[in-house]
């Protein structure tokens, strides 16, 4: 069973209509908006990533999408109002030659953010693979022996290490995980946490 985010102009019923498809149109609905203030840790301008901390969250990473024209004028320690997305699942699925093939398509597309209008780069998604070791259905969580040292992070995890999947938030998502069982091989895409506007409070 394939899971995730929202395949606008695709069903969700024909695995073989979706597995390659390269006109999928990947969506971020709006209803995974995010608004927050904290401070900027640290900042990585060669790929456009800053590290801010929030007060109930600690420390989180993501990417400054093309919409934040003040990328530039960001500084360590600046306190920031951030409009965010935080990680979507896409796709949630058991490993197989049609998954894998889903997989490359959506990463090699990417997503679009839903009613954002004036965005040129799309959404970038990551891949993690491996063997499923838990699944926690209070949190919607999986955890994974990385295979494929997919995540955005750095480092980026060792191979052979237990990695923990952000949640699970989408229902088709929670639906595919419901069908997962520890010891079995796993593929999961996912949108990368990427800020759309930051103001500079002080």
């Amino acid at each position: 069973m394939l899971g995730g985010a929202a395949i606008a102009g695709a069903g969700m019923s024909g695995l073989p209509r979706l597995a390659g498809a390269q006109g999928m149109d990947l969506v971020v609905p709006n209803t995974y908006q995010n608004f927050k203030r904290g401070t900027i840790h640290s900042l990585h301008p060669e790929r456009r990533i800053f590290n801010i901390i929030w007060e109930d969250l600690g420390r989180v990473k993501m990417r400054a999408a093309d919409l934040v024209t003040n990328y530039n004028s960001l500084k360590v320690g600046q306190i920031v109002d951030v409009q965010w997305y935080d990680y979507l699942d896409f796709l949630i699925a058991k490993k197989s030659p049609q998954a894998d093939a889903q997989a490359n398509a959506m990463i090699a597309k990417g997503a679009r953010l839903e009613g954002i209008p004036g965005m040129q780069e799309p959404i970038k998604l990551w891949r993690q693979d491996g063997m499923l070791t838990k699944v926690d259905a209070a949190s919607n969580t999986l955890f994974i022996i990385n295979a494929s040292a997919g995540r955005p992070e750095e480092p980026t995890p060792s191979s052979g290490e237990v990695v923990q999947m952000p949640q699970i938030q989408t229902q088709a998502g929670i639906a595919a995980m419901k069908t997962l069982n520890p010891g079995e091989n796993v593929v999961t895409v996912w949108s990368q946490q990427t800020a759309i506007r930051v103001t500079i409070i002080r």
